[in-house]
């Protein structure tokens, strides 16, 4: 404890400051008793001087009373008072103080000849018991004199003593205090300024961030202590940020592949949807899936649900020839993802296989060979899976757009045997039936021209009836939507009606843009409105025609076509031209209802009502919610 002390800075200080209070106080306190001893040193050479002029005044009035005798008692009187100043006690105090020294000799010298030798001499010769020439007094007293002058000279080297003592003091605590504090200063700059300049420095480099540095300090102090709390501060820092700094490295890779694996299943995705109907390139998906996972064994088998051997085997290494086991056509194990039968020949290799299985309908599998050591691990297991789900609806998608395709091409395979049978057939038959009569007509002997002449008109007006049919067929079979949508068809059809008929006067009320039609039903919709439009420019004989297409709240929409023609007849189905038969088979083939008749401001009105695919299936799952 007391070397930990000795060694702190605040103690090292501390004690330097009490050291130069402590020669303050005791230059102070010098000073101070030698000034209160040199107090009465003026005035005791003063004194002592004045025992000159006070000698030789008593020589005067000795001498004088040689002239009057009156003077012996003036003579006694400066005697006295010569006695009264030696024994001042100012001049005995200073003696006594200076024991054992000159003044204190010297002092007792002089007190003791006056009294023993010069006063008892002076004073008989004031008696007149003995007579002493004035020669012999002057030498007496000179003599007096000069040891008092040895005496001044003793008390004024005192005074100066004390002077000199004083500055000595004086000086002795200017130089102390001065070497404190140099030694206080040394002290600062060693053990303070220098180590909290290296700790400032420090300092600033670690809120720079550079935590790689350490503070060089050996000091065994507080700032020493400081300096290792520093450094193991720093070390700590420094540890924490590289494994911060590994952390997010770590993290950062996995964000990139986690984007990468993302974009990759977008882009596969994407592709999907907007290849339906093409040839789908698996070799660049699976090039690309080999550099996220950095798996370079990645192959793909596809196969269709009735085989057992593949119809197109990719690999990502597409320069790598097959291995051996797949020239053996024997595929049956391989396609079985929990096998192990599937290593090439020789290999001891890890391998992980994904089934593409969807509905109990398998379209093939997703191989995938590691490298002696290797495992995979979570997030390319995910993305292998994933790869394999969307490889699987990509399949599935297109083989179900097949079966779409072929359904929708059976059913109008069926929709335009119906309207062949509803109109060419029907026409041939009248034409065939028209023939016959031709034939028995010509076949008698009394033919009559005007029966013949009645059967050639029939006929001529068959055929040209069944070419005009024919050509609505073909303008229907062609009819297709482009990608503007329903309203574009359906405004392209008004406008070349109203080119074929300047002569009448053809408006469109389209409100169904926020309905989400299937093509199906825009093609039926189409088509009725064309059938419809041809129906009244052909036979209505009006001159305006309105075609209206709106839905309400429940969903219903409503296809109306308006003339203000002559109007339909009582009994439509009679009349072939109309089209009847072919409306009613597309209105039920939308599960609609479709009505015709008379308006009763006079001409005709077709309506259809139905309800789409979208809104039929949220009406159902509302009913079953509730």
């Amino acid at each position: 404890m007391l070397e930990r002390m000795q060694k702190s800075i605040v103690f090292r200080i501390g004690v330097l400051m009490v050291a130069m209070v402590t020669v303050a106080i005791a230059a102070m306190l010098s000073s101070y008793l030698i000034a209160d001893e040199a107090d009465r040193d003026a005035e005791s050479v003063n004194l002592s001087g004045s025992l000159r002029m006070q000698s030789y005044r008593v020589l005067s009035t000795l001498l004088a009373t040689e002239v009057d005798p009156a003077y012996r008692v003036k003579a006694q009187d400066q005697i006295d008072k010569l006695e009264s100043r030696l024994d001042n006690a100012i001049l005995v105090t200073e003696a006594d103080k200076q024991e054992g020294k000159e003044l204190n000799t010297l002092y007792y010298a002089v007190s003791e000849r006056w009294r023993d030798q010069i006063r008892p001499r002076l004073e008989r010769y004031l008696a007149e018991e003995e007579s002493i020439s004035a020669r012999e007094l002057q030498a007496m007293i000179d003599g007096f004199v000069d040891e008092v002058d040895m005496l001044v000279q003793a008390y004024q080297e005192s005074a100066e003593s004390r002077v000199a003592n004083l500055r000595i003091v004086q000086l002795v605590a200017l130089f102390l205090t001065l070497g404190l504090v140099a030694l206080s200063l040394l002290i600062l700059h060693e053990h303070v300024e220098l180590p909290l300049r290296i700790l400032t420095y420090r300092a600033e480099k670690i809120g720079e961030g550079d935590f790689s540095g350490e503070v060089d300090l050996k000091n065994q102090d507080e700032l020493g202590i400081l300096a290792d709390t520093i450094n193991r501060m720093s070390q700590q820092l420094n540890r924490m940020y590289d494994t911060l700094e590994t952390k997010v490295r770590e993290k950062t890779r996995a964000l990139e592949l986690s984007a990468n694996s993302l974009n990759f299943l977008y882009q596969m995705a994407r592709e999907i949807n907007e290849s339906t109907h093409e040839k789908i390139d698996f070799q660049d998906w699976l090039i690309e899936l080999s550099k996220i996972t950095g798996i370079t064994r990645i192959e793909l088998c596809l196969k269709t649900p009735e085989a057992v051997i593949p119809y197109e085997h990719v690999r990502a290494d597409y320069m790598a020839a097959l291995p051996p086991i797949c020239d053996r056509e024997d595929c049956e194990k391989c396609m079985s993802v929990g096998s192990d039968d599937c290593s090439p020949d020789g290999d001891q290799l890890k391998e992980v296989r994904f089934g593409l299985l969807k509905e109990g309908i398998q379209y093939g599998v997703i191989v995938c060979t590691l490298a002696p050591g290797q495992n995979l691990e979570s997030w390319q297991q995910q993305l292998l899976q994933s790869f394999a789900d969307q490889v699987t609806v990509a399949l599935s998608l297109k083989n179900q757009s097949e079966q779409e395709r072929r359904e929708a091409l059976m059913n109008e395979r069926n929709v335009i045997a119906r309207e062949l049978h509803d109109s060419l057939a029907q026409s041939l038959s009248y034409l065939k039936i028209q023939v016959t009569r031709l034939t028995r007509v010509l076949g008698r002997e009394d033919m009559d021209p005007e029966v013949l002449e009645e059967i050639t008109e029939e006929i001529k007006e068959g055929i040209t009836s069944a070419y005009r049919q024919l050509r609505e067929l073909l303008t229907t079979f062609r009819l297709t939507i482009s990608e503007k949508g329903l309203r574009a068809a359906v405004e392209h059809t008004v406008e070349s009606m109203q080119e074929q008929h300047p002569s009448m006067k053809l408006t469109l009320k389209y409100s169904v843009t926020d309905v989400p039609f299937t093509p199906n039903e825009e093609i039926h919709m189409l088509q009725l409105v064309r059938e419809a439009l041809q129906n009244a420019m052909r036979h209505s004989k009006g001159s305006e025609v309105q075609v209206i297409l709106k839905s309400d709240q429940q969903g219903t929409v409503l296809v109306q076509i308006d003339d203000n023609g002559v109007g339909i007849p009582n009994d439509p189905d009679k009349l072939n031209h109309y089209g009847l038969a072919i409306m009613r088979e597309r209105s039920r083939n939308l599960k609609g209802d479709l009505s015709i008749h008379r308006r009763p401001e006079g001409g005709t009105r077709v309506q259809f009502r139905f309800q789409p695919d979208y809104y039929a299936e949220r009406n159902r799952t509302i009913m079953s919610q509730v």
